[in-house]
């Protein structure tokens, strides 16, 4: 990890970094060590047809302690589940909708 980049990124604002990092849309839930303080806002749909929006920070912040031991963690930096997002963040969702079949 590029750790003059990432004290640069810990000292912008989230306006600044929402400018630099925009919401992005996926076709998983994903966690990754690089992307650690961006503020990154990512929206998913889950194998129940819901649109799920996460911020990436609040995520990693309830996941980190069980990650940080995990051997894909460790070894790769990231953490993805393509069916829906982990029961233990399930809270700190932004948005949870319901897409028409």
């Amino acid at each position: 990890m590029n750790t003059k980049l990432n004290q640069a990124i810990s000292k912008l604002s989230k306006k600044e970094l929402k400018e630099i990092f925009p919401p992005i849309t996926r076709k998983n839930f994903v966690v990754r060590k690089s992307w650690k303080g961006r503020n990154q806002i990512i929206t998913f749909t889950n194998n129940k047809n819901q649109k799920i929006t996460y911020n990436h920070d609040e995520v990693l912040k309830v996941m980190l302690p069980k990650l940080s031991i995990m051997p894909c963690w460790l070894k790769r930096g990231y953490w993805s589940q393509s069916t829906d997002m982990p029961t233990n963040v399930r809270d700190v969702v932004l948005e949870r909708v319901e897409l028409k079949k």
